[in-house]
Formats: structure tokens, sequence, C-alpha cells
């Protein structure tokens, strides 16, 4: 599957899967984020599908974050919370649940104030700088699903 520039996005995400389970992870500091490998499950296939993702950590729970609600991992998500967050070190399976309003503001936040990646940056409607008020007029395009652990 090709996109608009002559790359495909699933070879590039599968590269970056491989190399993040091959690598040591990065440390997940409370208010910033570490990528990780999201495992859901697909919601037409049944299958595992793996997705390179940016883990948020705000106030000791951890949370995933997309700028698009038509992203397969969120689709995925919303059919079947059940997911595993996996690095070279550790698996731990959990359950994604939707966040509330004012908890997806403070994460949002969280994350675009934390993020470097200028493209990752761009995928949002906001920038690092954005007001709670700012980000509150965007939720309805934003997903923020809070990791509740399974183990």
């Amino acid at each position: 599957m090709g996109a608009p520039g002559g790359f495909d996005i699933r070879r590039i995400n599968q590269g970056m899967v491989a190399r993040l389970l091959d690598s040591d992870p990065q440390p997940l500091p409370d208010e910033g984020f570490a990528t990780r490998v999201l495992e859901t499950v697909g919601r037409s296939t049944g299958q595992v599908r793996s997705t390179p993702i940016a883990v948020v950590r705000s106030r000791g729970l951890s949370y995933l974050v997309s700028p698009d609600l038509s992203r397969d991992w969120v689709l995925n998500l919303q059919a079947h919370p059940g997911c595993t967050v996996r690095s070279r070190d550790d698996d731990f399976p959990a359950t994604a649940d939707p966040a509330g309003p004012d908890e997806s503001v403070r994460v949002i936040g969280t994350y675009l104030r934390s993020m470097t990646v200028p493209w990752a940056l761009k995928a949002f409607p906001i920038g690092p700088d954005a007001s709670d008020d700012e980000i509150g007029a965007h939720l309805s395009t934003i997903a923020v699903f809070r990791l509740g652990v399974d183990r």
C-alpha cells in the first residue's frame, strides 16, 4: 500500500516496530512520553496488529493520543479495547478506555509540550503553546485513551 509521496506507511511502521523491540526502551517519564509498540486486535480481521506509538504518562497514569480518529489503531481500540503495550524488555496487557474531557485536555497538553518531532506535532490542529480552552475546542477530533493495566 503506497501513500502519497511514494512512501509505504505500513512498511515504515513495521520497520519502527522491529527497531523498538530490538533496542533499549526509553524511560517513561511522568508528564512526558516514550515510544512503545501497541498491539491491538484488528476490528475486521481479528488478527493482532502492531503500531509504533507514543505512550504519554501523566499523574502516574499512561495514555495513548491520536490526532486522527480514523487511524486504524484508534478504530481497533474502539472495537476491542484490550491491547498490549510492548518494549524489548516488557509486555503489559491493558484495557484502553476513552479519557474524559478534562483528563484529555491535560494529556494532550502534556503530549504536545513534550513532543519534539515536527511531523508528529504537525498532525495536530493545535500546537505546544495551545491553551486548555484551545485544546478543548478540538476534543471532537482527537482520541485519548487511558490505559488500565490488566496484570
